[in-house]
């Protein structure tokens, strides 16, 4: 059952100026987080280091990176990736992509956002290994690939929802390392602080909502129903989860002077 002609345009109008809102609140974000750092003559950096194998197991650090304006880059991806729509061209391009459920732009935004966010949270919990850094930062992008085969699958028999499971499956992938370094640097006494902790909650409870968001648009489509109900979801969750995101770690962690408050 596919939408009506004149409801999904009104749906897809409705849904351009959600994104438009979207986008200008992501770039007052941006400007204002922004303003804040330039306030502190220091800067918080993580640093991102490679181990070279051999007796002295030297480890050495190849670059520091600038927490603050990670996460405005961030802002700055998402608002840029809400304002494009509005182009017209853009716009128009994107309301036939999305009659034919594909989403294509949104897989791409989100594999860029979401790969930065986990790569930031991993450094923030103290894994800097370049290796493992960009390990982490492939899988969670890569995960984006299975949602883009959903939407191109003509399989309607089984499970016709096996290509998210999959996803799901290597997306969570990200979050073990994750929680198993926080265990362990816990162990040995050197875990993370109450607001890194909070942080990669909060940021792991988004990831849970875009999922459960994407089960549930593609379940819709393979019971015959095709709405506009899931980008728009997408929209808000991105503001939101970046946001949180954002103001967490600039106010909870790179005003107080670093990770460990």
């Amino acid at each position: 059952m596919s939408v009506p002609n004149a409801e999904f345009e009104v749906g897809v109008r409705g849904l351009r100026r959600l994104s438009f809102v979207a986008g200008l609140l992501m770039v007052l974000q941006a400007m204002l987080l922004a303003g804040l750092l330039s306030t502190r003559a220091e800067r918080v950096t993580l640093p991102i280091t490679v181990d070279f194998p051999g007796d002295t197991g030297e480890r050495v650090d190849l670059f520091q990176l600038d927490v603050g304006v990670g996460v405005v880059v961030l802002c700055v991806l998402v608002a840029a990736a809400r304002l494009v729509v509005v182009i017209p061209a853009v716009g128009t391009r994107l309301a036939g992509r999305l009659r034919s459920n594909d989403h294509a732009a949104r897989w791409t935004e989100f594999a860029f956002s979401s790969s930065i966010t986990v790569f930031l949270v991993a450094q923030l919990n103290g894994i800097s290994d370049i290796g493992a850094l960009v390990v982490i930062y492939a899988i969670t992008s890569g995960m984006t690939l299975f949602s883009l085969l959903q939407e191109r699958s003509t399989v309607r028999s089984g499970h016709p929802l096996l290509p998210l499971a999959f996803g799901a499956a290597v997306g969570i992938v990200p979050w073990g390392v994750i929680a198993f370094h926080q265990v362990g640097a816990g162990v040995v006494g050197d875990g993370p602080s109450v607001i890194v902790r909070v942080v990669t909650l909060v940021m792991l409870a988004a990831a849970f909502a875009f999922a459960v968001t994407q089960w549930r648009e593609q379940r819709a489509v393979v019971l015959g129903a095709h709405r506009l109900d899931g980008e728009r979801m997408h929209v808000i969750l991105s503001v939101v989860a970046t946001s949180l995101f954002a103001w967490l770690v600039v106010l909870g962690i790179v005003l107080p002077d670093g990770p460990g408050g």
